[in-house]
C-alpha cells in the first residue's frame, strides 16, 4: 500500500436511544499495525444491550460483518471489538464515518418461545391488589399503533411493598420523583421505575405513579416475590403500571437511525398472565377492578433459577 495515498477520515456521532444523560455505551476506533481499523464498544450498562453501528461513509475498507452498512452486536459490561475494517490494497482513498444507537436487551429474531410465562402479582404474599385499566398514550389520543400495547395496572395502599414478578437483572431504576401523579391511568415512562431483564430476553417495566424508596440497585439480580420498592410517602394513588416487551431485531435493522426519540418502535409489547393463588391458577387480568390475594407458590419461584440459587432459597 502506498503510504502517501493513505488518508484516514473518522467521524463518530453518538445517537443514544435511551438514557441520553449517561454515556452507558461508547464506541472508539484504533488503527492496527496491519493498517486495519478496529472499532470497539465499551459498555458500563447492567444486563445486555444491543448496539447498532451505522456506517454513513465507507471507502477503501471491507468487512464481512457489515450488512447494508449496519453492524448489530449484543453487549455486556466491558470493552470488546465490534468490527474490524480491512483496507483494500487497490484503493487510493480510505475513510469511514459511523454513528450508533444502543437499546436495552438483546435483539431477538422472533417472539420469545415461552410468551405464556407465569408472573407473580407484584406485591407481598397475603396482601391484596386491585386491577386498574391501563392504556398507552397513543391509544388515549386515538392514534393507530401497529404494535398493540399490553399492560396491567395494580392499585396498592400506603406503605405497601412492590415485589418482583419474575426473576432477572435490574438494568434501570429510579426513585427521584417525590410527588405522586394524578389523573387517568395513561402509560408512559417518565416516572419512578424499575426495569428488569429476564432470561429469555424479555424486559419488565414497573412504572410507578407515587413516591417510592428503592430496595434494589442497578445490577442486582432479583427472584420472584423479592421486594424491589416500597411506597414511603403520602400520595393520592399508589399504582404500578406493569408491562413486558422485547427488542425486535428486524425493527432494529430497519429503524430510523436519525431520530433517537423513536426508540419505542423497536420493541414489541407482550401480553402477560399472572399466578393468582397458591394452586398456581393463572389469569390475564383483563377485567378492571377485580381484586386478588397475592400468592408466591414455590413451584414458580425457582423456574429460572440455578441449582445454587434454589439451594440458597431452600427450594431444593
Amino acid at each position: 500500500m502506498n503510504r502517501s495515498c493513505f488518508l484516514l477520515v473518522i467521524s463518530c456521532f453518538l445517537i443514544s436511544s435511551v438514557m441520553a444523560q449517561r454515556a452507558l455505551i461508547t464506541c472508539s476506533s484504533e488503527q492496527n499495525q496491519d493498517r486495519s481499523i478496529s472499532i470497539y464498544a465499551e459498555s458500563q450498562a447492567y444486563g445486555e444491550y444491543t448496539l447498532k453501528l451505522i456506517f454513513t461513509g465507507l471507502k477503501g475498507y471491507r468487512s464481512s460483518s457489515i450488512i447494508n452498512d449496519i453492524v448489530i452486536a449484543t453487549l455486556t459490561q466491558g470493552k470488546r471489538e465490534i468490527v474490524r475494517l480491512t483496507p483494500d490494497n487497490t484503493a487510493t482513498f480510505y475513510s469511514f464515518n459511523y454513528r450508533y444507537q444502543y437499546f436495552p436487551g438483546a435483539a431477538l429474531r422472533k417472539r420469545p418461545a415461552d410468551s405464556s410465562f407465569v408472573y407473580f402479582l407484584p406485591g407481598t404474599a397475603e396482601n391484596v391488589l386491585r386491577i386498574s385499566k391501563v392504556s398507552s398514550v397513543a391509544n388515549r389520543l386515538g392514534q393507530k399503533n401497529a404494535n398493540e400495547f399490553y399492560g396491567t395496572g395494580f392499585i396498592y395502599g400506603t406503605g405497601d411493598t412492590i415485589c418482583a414478578a419474575r426473576a432477572g437483572t435490574v438494568y434501570e431504576c429510579s426513585d427521584e420523583i417525590k410527588e405522586g401523579e394524578k389523573g387517568n391511568e395513561v402509560y408512559h415512562s417518565n416516572r419512578n421505575r424499575v426495569r428488569i431483564q429476564h432470561k429469555d430476553g424479555t424486559l419488565s417495566h414497573y412504572s410507578i405513579r407515587a413516591p417510592i424508596k428503592l430496595l434494589v440497585a442497578e445490577g442486582d439480580y432479583v427472584v420472584p416475590g423479592q421486594p424491589i420498592a416500597v411506597f414511603n410517602k403520602e400520595s393520592e394513588r399508589y399504582e404500578v403500571l406493569f408491562s413486558v416487551e422485547y427488542l425486535d431485531e428486524k425493527r432494529v435493522m430497519a429503524g430510523n437511525t436519525s431520530d433517537a426519540s423513536a426508540n419505542l418502535v423497536y420493541y414489541f409489547s407482550l401480553p402477560t398472565v399472572f399466578c393468582v393463588n397458591e394452586d398456581g391458577q393463572t389469569n390475564p387480568l383483563t377485567v378492571m377492578n377485580q381484586t386478588f390475594k397475592i400468592s408466591h407458590p414455590k413451584q414458580f419461584i425457582g423456574l429460572e433459577l440455578s441449582k445454587k440459587q434454589k439451594k440458597k432459597l431452600g427450594l431444593q
